[in-house]
C-alpha cells in the first residue's frame, strides 16, 4: 500500500488512506468523508479483504457515489464484484503499469475541469499583472488587499461548529515554494506535489488544536521564475458543547477544503 501511495504521489496524484487516520478520530466518517470527496476509488482486493465486512461496505458507497473505480489484484481471485470490470493483475507484488497511472490522470483531469468551468463565468477573477496569473475566486467574501497579496474572509453559517474561514493568495520572489504560513502550525502533513491541469503545484496542510478549537491550513503553491503563488484556506472550528450548548451541525472540513481546489483549478498564467 505505501509502495503504490509513493509512486501515486511521484506522479503527481493526490493520495489519501486510511493508515493516516490520527488517533482518537471517529475514523468511519472520516472514511464517508474521504470516499464521498475522492475522485477515484482504488480497491486493493486480496482474500482477507474480501472477507472484511467494512472493506464491502466500502465499495458499496464508492459504487453508489459513482465514483471512478479502480480495482488492483494482490492474491486470491477477482471478486465477482469487480470481476466484470478491467481490473490489474499485481499478484507479482509489481506496481500497475503506466496504462493505470495514466488512466487515474485523466479521471482526476476531468475532475479539476469540471471544477475550473464551474467558477470561471460565475465567480470575478483576480488578475496581477506583476506576477502574471489570474485566478477565479469566491465572491460572497470580504476582499482585502494585503502588502503581498489578498485575504477573502468567508461567511459562515450559524448553527454549526465552524468558527472562521479565509482564503488568502500570498506573492513572494524568493524563489523558494513551502508557505510560511504552514510552517508554525504543530502537526504538519508531508508535503507533496500534485499535478492540476498541466500545471504542478505544493500541496501543504497542517493543523493544531487548543482551548478546545481545532485550527486548520491547506496551501497549494506554484512557481514560475523566482515568484511564487500561494493559495491557502484557513478554518478555524471547535468542539461541540464546549462554547455553545445544545445541537450544533458538524460541518465536513474536507468539504470546506474543496472551494480551495475550485480556485486552484482556475489558476492560470498570462502570456
Amino acid at each position: 500500500m505505501h509502495k503504490l501511495a509513493e509512486a501515486l504521489e511521484a506522479e503527481g496524484l493526490d493520495v489519501w488512506i486510511d493508515d493516516r487516520i490520527d488517533y482518537g478520530t471517529r475514523w468511519p466518517l472520516v472514511i464517508e468523508s474521504a470516499i464521498d470527496s475522492c475522485d477515484s476509488f482504488i480497491l486493493v482486493a486480496s482474500e482477507n479483504s474480501h472477507a472484511s465486512e467494512w472493506v464491502q461496505h466500502e465499495m458499496a458507497r464508492a459504487k453508489r457515489l459513482e465514483k471512478q473505480i479502480f480495482p488492483l489484484l494482490l492474491n486470491g481471485n477477482p471478486w465477482i464484484s469487480f470481476e466484470s470490470t478491467q481490473y490489474f493483475d499485481v499478484r507479482d507484488q509489481s506496481l500497475p503499469n503506466e496504462k493505470f497511472f495514466q488512466a487515474l490522470k485523466n479521471s482526476e483531469n476531468m475532475r479539476f475541469a469540471y471544477f475550473q468551468s464551474m467558477v470561471f463565468d460565475a465567480w470575478p477573477v483576480y488578475c496581477n499583472d506583476e506576477y502574471g496569473f489570474s485566478v477565479n475566486y469566491p465572491g460572497n467574501g470580504e476582499f482585502t488587499k494585503l502588502e503581498n497579496g489578498i485575504q477573502i474572509e468567508m461567511p459562515v453559517l450559524q448553527g454549526t461548529n465552524l468558527l472562521y474561514k479565509s482564503i488568502m493568495i500570498h506573492l513572494k520572489e524568493d524563489g523558494i515554494l513551502p508557505n510560511s504560513l504552514v510552517k508554525d502550525f504543530a502537526w504538519i502533513d508531508p508535503p507533496r506535489y500534485i499535478d492540476i491541469l498541466g500545471k504542478r503545484f505544493l500541496r501543504e496542510s497542517a493543523s493544531e488544536g487548543g482551548m478546545s478549537k481545532v485550527y486548520e491550513c491547506v496551501s497549494y503553491s506554484i512557481l514560475r521564475e523566482d515568484k511564487v503563488i500561494a493559495l491557502s484556506l484557513n478554518l478555524t472550528s471547535f468542539q461541540p458543547g464546549v462554547f455553545i450548548p445544545g445541537e450544533v451541525t458538524i460541518v465536513d472540513s474536507e468539504a470546506q477544503k474543496e472551494v480551495l481546489l475550485y480556485m486552484v483549478s482556475s489558476f492560470t498564467w498570462l502570456e
